[in-house]
């Protein structure tokens, strides 16, 4: 689209703001430091809006002097931490560089539609350009948005084909995802969205798949979604064969194979119902297949992909 590809062109660098696409929501990031321009890194840039895209969450960023002691700690990741904040979540950021002071703090309310990011001016004052939903804060922020009713992001591969119609191929590190998808690009008329991690949400027409720029070692990422047909959780296998899961159990594998903030019980129990809700409709399969262009003519001539 070239609206979407004058607004790429145009805010690679951009000292204002900056709207990205992640799952369907738009992102709108609004810098109030105009000494420190906002520089989109390579992997985001695919997920651009043009500005007339409405957003649906709010961030406004700032330099801060320093920065209070936190709330209580939710989880501690190492190079980030969550913590209380009245009724939203606040991520403090570290670097091994930079020692125990957090270089950055984003603090969200509790639907996480509104957030700030403080960056440390003494930290980062003399960097020219920086990227202030630079990752892991874009997931984060985006993984627990989504636990407040909109939808959940899975370790998986999303494959769009022709008519639009897409598929998970779901799976821990290492179980062929990448490897699968990968395949499917150069042997087929098709389009990998993601190689590691998707978002489903749910409209009026079904559940819907979308790219995201978290991709994995293949580096396959688009600004694209898809309606969502069918899950295939990905094992390695002697020979290619699918086993429908019954339902009880295709929510507890796909439960493990999600991004999920564990520490929020109310988002749990969301994930749980969508995942319970989205299986009723869409089926899942175990996949066990070999690492080879067989396991692409299996799905097709049995799955009819």
């Amino acid at each position: 689209m070239p609206e979407v590809e004058a607004a790429i062109e145009s805010s690679t660098v951009a000292s204002g703001v900056v709207r990205v696409n992640l799952g369907g929501t738009i992102w709108e990031v609004r810098s109030h430091t105009p000494e420190l321009p906002m520089e989109i890194d390579v992997r985001t840039r695919e997920f651009l809006c043009a500005e007339g895209d409405e957003a649906d969450a709010l961030v406004d960023v700032f330099w801060a002097e320093s920065f209070p002691d936190p709330g209580p700690v939710l989880f501690d990741a190492g190079l980030w931490r969550a913590h209380t904040a009245g009724d939203g979540i606040q991520f403090d950021f570290f670097t091994e560089r930079l020692g125990s002071v957090p270089y950055k703090r984003a603090i969200f309310d509790s639907d996480f539609n509104h957030g700030r990011v403080l960056l440390s001016r003494r930290l980062l004052s003399e960097v020219k350009t920086y990227y202030p939903l630079e990752y892991p804060l874009d997931e984060l922020a985006s993984m627990h948005r989504l636990g407040r009713g909109y939808g959940v992001e899975l370790h998986s591969c999303g494959l769009a084909v022709t008519d639009e119609t897409g598929y998970l191929f779901v799976g821990h590190s290492g179980a062929g995802k990448s490897t699968l998808g990968s395949g499917w690009v150069k042997c087929r008329a098709a389009t990998i969205l993601s190689d590691d991690r998707m978002i489903v949400t749910r409209d009026s027409q079904g559940y819907r798949m979308h790219g995201t720029p978290w991709h994995g070692e293949a580096g396959l990422a688009k600004n694209l979604n898809a309606c969502l047909k069918a899950i295939f959780l990905i094992q390695h296998g002697s020979e290619n064969k699918t086993v429908k899961l019954p339902k009880h159990g295709a929510a507890a594998e796909l439960l493990s194979r999600s991004f999920v903030p564990w520490y929020r019980a109310e988002d749990l129990d969301f994930t749980l119902k969508f995942l319970e809700e989205m299986i009723e409709v869409t089926p899942v399969y175990v996949f066990h297949c070999l690492p080879n262009v067989s396991a692409i003519e299996y799905l097709e001539a049995h799955h009819a992909i």
